[in-house]
């Protein structure tokens, strides 16, 4: 062999990531890529210097190495993500915070009893101003139910809040106890189950708190946090990371055990389900295994629920949703579902206002609050309030949103609105618009009344 040959001899190459759901990229010098994969990495490569990429929920890391005529093995360290729970090997990690959390999961800031729920506010970096009662906790029927700030416990020195109490199960929403820097009433969807406490962890950036970035677990009641379980947490942020994208960004060696911990916290296989979603073929049966094992567990649980739409015969659903879910993916199942099967979703119900309102901000449900916007209107359907083009709408109500945008396509097209209504039924419309039933249905009926709307647009 030649010694041109033998300088171009491959070697063992891996590299180990520090957990299996970071994705991992080498590249040579001329930024051809050799190798690509989740988890740990196993090629042969000629000597020279490679570049290799990490990303995990979000963060990228990169290092360049030099791999000689030696095999070459190199443990790769987790790329620093920031993370609202104070989860151990993230960039926001903080012994401080982590003994808030276990200790106030356990123990109610408001009124007695074991709490079922727990909002920890926490500084994600050090120095960053924090208002200790930002954040407001809800009833389905949006009175506050946290007791103002008299409910909150603060540590200034280590920068965190923190409510906790028993609440009873149901629905509830977490919302800034004023309107964001938008000026937008938002809502943030909670739920309560029996025999368990509902978890939420917010981080507080540069702009305040940011309720739309939370991490939510579960633990059986009286047990409390445990931040112990790390592969888990890191499970979760990478699950949620894939959500906020619309990917899948995590390896089955971790979705596993995150389908399996109906006892340990039934909301990380609700997250699991919905990666399984996200998969180009998602695994039906073993959705359906997931779910049946999960009910039992979270019983009227609207992202189960939601779940269940997706399963032969529903997958033994109990009647129409009221709450909405704590996930925009299972609102967006939900809004599907009543599509097709009107009263999925209850008429006149929260989950319906939730739907109807939803805003994209982030993997949680999140709606703008029509009882506390400013000047919202109380009709609903009828005319279409027009702009100084004569066809934008000036409200953000449901229906002026499908009205405006079957006028839209009428314009486009020369048409009359009849003829859109014609060819483009209900269920098409709740698609395309994103919104259930009963709105859809209140604008054909607006459209299809006296008035202007009924001739050609434009």
């Amino acid at each position: 062999m030649s010694s041109s040959d033998s300088a171009r001899a491959e070697v063992p190459f891996v590299v180990i990531p520090d957990t299996p759901s970071v994705r991992v990229t080498v590249t040579d010098e001329a930024l051809r890529e050799v190798a690509y994969g989740m988890g740990t990495l196993e090629t042969t490569v000629a000597p020279g210097i490679y570049r290799i990429e990490q990303r995990f929920a979000g963060a990228v890391a990169t290092q360049y190495v030099e791999v000689g005529t030696e095999a070459f093995t190199q443990c790769l360290p987790l790329p620093r993500i920031p993370a609202s729970a104070p989860v151990r090997r993230t960039a926001t990690a903080h012994d401080g915070h982590r003994a808030a959390a276990v200790r106030w999961s356990r123990q109610s800031t408001y009124l007695s009893g074991p709490p079922t729920v727990m909002v920890l506010l926490r500084n994600l970096r050090h120095g960053r101003r924090l208002d200790p009662y930002a954040l407001e906790i809800g009833a389905e029927s949006g009175e506050a139910v946290d007791g103002g700030e008299a409910g909150w416990r603060v540590d200034e020195r280590e920068g965190w809040s923190v409510w906790s109490g028993p609440l009873p199960p149901g629905g509830y929403r977490l919302r800034l106890r004023r309107p964001s820097g938008e000026g937008l009433p938002l809502a943030q969807a909670l739920w309560v189950a029996e025999g368990w406490t509902t978890l939420v962890f917010v981080g507080n950036g540069a702009r305040g708190a940011q309720p739309q970035h939370a991490s939510v677990e579960m633990a059986p009641l009286g047990v409390g946090w445990s931040p112990l379980d790390e592969e888990l947490s890191l499970a979760r942020e990478a699950a949620l990371s894939g959500l906020r994208q619309g990917i899948d960004l995590i390896s089955d060696q971790q979705l596993f055990p995150m389908l399996e911990s109906d006892h340990a916290d039934p909301l990380l296989g609700v997250v699991g389900a919905h990666a399984i979603l996200l998969d180009r073929r998602p695994d039906l049966r073993r959705l359906e295994e997931v779910v049946r094992r999960l009910a039992p567990h979270l019983p009227g649980h609207p992202d189960v629920a939601a779940l269940c739409t997706l399963l032969d015969a529903g997958g033994g659903m109990a009647g129409p949703v009221s709450s909405p879910p704590m996930l925009a993916a299972s609102c967006r199942l939900l809004v599907e579902a009543d599509a097709a099967d009107p009263g999925v979703i209850e008429d006149g119900s929260v989950a319906e206002a939730a739907a109807e309102g939803l805003v994209g901000r982030g993997v949680w449900t999140t709606w703008l609050e029509r009882e506390r916007r400013p000047g919202a209107p109380t009709a609903r359907g009828g005319p279409l309030p027009q702009g100084p083009a004569g066809r934008r709408p000036l409200t953000a109500d449901p229906v002026g949103r499908v009205q405006a945008y079957i006028q839209e396509i009428a314009g486009l097209e020369g048409r009359a609105v009849e003829d859109v209504l014609h060819d483009v039924p209900r269920d098409e419309l709740c698609r395309r618009t994103g919104l259930p039933h009963r709105p859809v249905e209140r604008a054909i009926e607006g459209l299809r009344g006296p008035g202007p709307a009924r001739g050609r647009a434009g």
